[in-house]
Formats: C-alpha cells, sequence, structure tokens
C-alpha cells in the first residue's frame, strides 16, 4: 500500500500503459532509460516505492513529455513524476545489459543495467542510497570495495569517484567490529 505521492511497481505500470496509449491515439513513438529509485522499485524489490521516475528519454522527447503529462491527469499523479535529472549523471558507456521493462510498440521503457545503477549509486553515496547499494553488491556478487570500484570505472572511466564516496563504500564492506 503506499501513501499520496509514493510510487510502487503498480502505479508505475499503469502510468507507462497510459503513456503508451496516448502516443498510440497521437501515432507517436517513445523510448525512456530509467534509473533510480524506480529501478529498484520496478525490477529488483516489488515492495520498493518511489516518489518520481527518474529517466533520460530517448526518443520522442515532447511526445512522452505530453503523454507522461496526460497519464498523470489521467491517474491523479503529480505533474513530474517523470523526471528528467538523473540524465545528467548518466554514464556515456554502452549499457548492454540493461533491461526492458516496458515493451508497447509506442512505449519502450529500459532501466539501466544493475552495474549501472550501482555505480550512480556509489557516485552518490548518499544515506538514502546505502539499502539499495548493499543489495546491489549481493545481486552481483561483488565481495571487495576494489570490485566496485571496478564496476565505478567501467561506467565512469574518466571520472574516479571523490574521496568520500570512496570512504562510504569501504565503510559497506567492512566487517562489522
Amino acid at each position: 500500500m503506499t501513501t499520496p505521492g509514493q510510487l510502487d511497481r503498480e502505479i508505475v505500470t499503469r502510468a507507462f500503459r497510459s503513456m503508451a496509449d496516448h502516443l498510440a491515439t497521437a501515432h507517436r513513438r517513445g523510448e525512456i532509460l530509467l534509473a533510480g529509485g524506480a529501478v529498484m522499485a520496478l525490477v529488483y524489490d516489488s515492495q520498493r516505492v518511489t516518489r518520481d521516475v527518474d529517466g533520460l528519454i530517448v526518443v520522442g522527447h515532447g511526445d512522452v513529455l505530453a503523454a507522461s503529462d496526460a497519464a498523470a491527469t489521467e491517474l491523479g499523479l503529480r505533474r513530474g513524476w517523470l523526471n528528467e535529472g538523473v540524465s545528467i549523471y548518466l554514464s556515456k558507456q554502452p549499457d548492454p545489459t540493461r533491461t526492458a521493462i516496458f515493451d508497447h510498440p509506442n512505449l519502450a521503457v529500459y532501466a539501466v543495467s544493475a552495474g549501472h545503477l550501482l555505480a550512480l549509486k556509489a557516485r552518490a553515496a548518499r544515506a538514502q542510497d546505502l539499502d539499495d547499494l548493499q543489495q546491489l553488491i549481493s545481486l552481483l556478487g561483488l565481495s571487495t570495495a576494489d570490485e566496485l570500484f571496478g564496476v565505478v570505472e567501467s561506467f565512469f572511466p574518466d571520472d574516479p569517484l571523490g574521496d568520500r564516496a570512496r570512504a562510504v563504500i569501504e565503510d559497506l564492506f567492512r566487517d562489522p567490529a
């Protein structure tokens, strides 16, 4: 059960269906690459909720935004539930293991790979990301901070982690006292 303003897997999927219908009516097509908490909710943790859906509109920018606004009105979501703020943080490196999470002739939605999401969350190293980091570390079978640093470097080869982020990551791998 979600509280007002929170989005779970069911609500986000309904919003994508609504968007696809609006795009189909307009004879348009869109494509979105998701990152952040929405990926955790849609791919890795069915109980997870998020405040918004972070993504990069790859195809049909204006059409996708219009469909997103229409879905918001139709479903009672807040305007801006689809948020492009994460787009400046995404890696420019290929992400061949991204996951298709919604496939419709008029709307394709992909999630960044677990490695890409891990790299993004490691770079942010925020307190609210620690549980997600632990889950992704486990999913990827990482056992050392150096292995995680290697994943980050594969997505951001020219932009190393800062000292604070490195310290947060190293703490995640320390044995409990």
